[in-house]
């Protein structure tokens, strides 16, 4: 049996094959779509697995923060009994080795003590639905699925292009055709639109430490100016309900906050004091702060965050941006353990 091509690739050929080539994919990206959507309701349980270990001496001292060792490489392979990609970015600090190795529904890091060697590599599933969510995105997959995005893309675009001019061949006599053509162009501006005002946000990202006894940190998060001088609070978190306002006397362990502004400051304050924020993304609307952003003068600026954590560590990153906001926004500054991430997200 054969497969023979249309003599003609008329708008009609054209049409069922592009169909044919996006069936598939369109149910794919529909349901990920659909469970995108609704990611916050959706239930999973990630299987986390531990490796720790001990580097040897002899191999510790061959690292190099231009590249790995192949003892190195070896000694990880027969540890873990996995294989490190020589596609890896090492990031090197003073004190240690940290190596980030996400995947599509899957996420993988390991660290390494320059001093003593201490080995830890935490891997994390999130199983099937996050795996499929991931291959939407095309977040931390390998160019041939790329690839394969954009075909199906240029594949969409034939599907839509053809069925639009077979709508105006057969369209004569139908007066709902354009209108409703056209509906799909107007309802999702019309509820997109709204949304835009939300676009103005900061996330902070608190990553989740394995210890044996855990206190959520307290965080700032602050505006300072190009001398980095504090210029508007934006949040404080911290246990503010413990009696006598005893959790306040540990806000100065946010010593770079605490000295550019936190002693200054008449706690607790509406809008800018919060609870302490467990393991995750949290997300801070800006729309109540637009007009303050707007009323600083022009130049450089820098969002702060700072953690502070009982029994743990304290850490700040920031990120720059300038005022008045010209075109969109979108930074973000990565830490080392008290804090995974910060970003700012603005729109003119």
């Amino acid at each position: 049996m054969s497969f023979k091509l249309p003599r003609s690739f008329n708008a009609k050929n054209l049409h069922w094959i592009s169909s044919a080539i996006c069936l598939i994919g369109m149910v794919l990206f529909s349901l990920t779509g659909i469970t995108l959507n609704h990611a916050a309701d959706i239930e999973g349980e990630a299987q986390i697995t531990e490796t720790h270990g001990q580097v040897p001496n002899a191999i510790l001292s061959q690292l190099q923060k231009q590249n790995l060792s192949q003892g190195f490489v070896s000694w990880y392979k027969q540890t873990t009994e996995q294989s490190l990609s020589t596609g890896v970015t090492p990031q090197w600090s003073e004190y240690e080795l940290y190596i980030a190795m996400p995947n599509a529904g899957s996420d993988k890091w390991f660290t390494v003590d320059l001093d003593s060697g201490e080995f830890y590599q935490e891997q994390t599933n999130r199983g099937v639905v996050a795996y499929l969510n991931d291959l939407h995105k095309g977040r931390n997959t390998n160019v041939i699925w790329g690839w394969f995005i954009d075909i199906f893309a240029v594949a969409c675009i034939f599907f839509s292009v053809t069925g639009l001019i077979l709508l105006k061949r057969y369209a004569k006599g139908r007066k709902s055709t354009w209108p409703l053509v056209l509906s799909g162009l107007v309802i999702p501006a019309v509820i997109l639109i709204p949304s835009c005002a939300h676009a103005n946000e900061i996330q902070v990202t608190i990553p989740r430490i394995k210890v044996a006894e855990y206190h959520a940190p307290y965080v700032a998060v602050w505006v300072a100016d190009a001398q980095q001088k504090s210029v508007l609070d934006i949040a404080v978190w911290y246990d503010h309900k413990m009696k006598d306002q005893e959790g306040e006397k540990w806000l100065k362990d946010l010593r770079l906050w605490w000295r550019k502004s936190g002693r200054s400051l008449d706690l607790p304050i509406d809008g800018l004091t919060g609870a302490t924020r467990r393991p995750g993304t949290a997300v801070i609307n800006l729309t109540p702060y637009k007009d303050e952003l707007n009323k600083l003068p022009a130049g450089k600026y820098y969002l702060f965050a700072e953690a502070a954590r009982e029994l743990g560590g304290r850490e700040a990153i920031k990120v720059e941006f300038n005022l008045p906001v010209q075109q969109p926004i979108n930074q973000t500054a990565r830490g080392k353990r008290e804090l995974s991430e910060l970003t700012l997200i603005l729109e003119p």
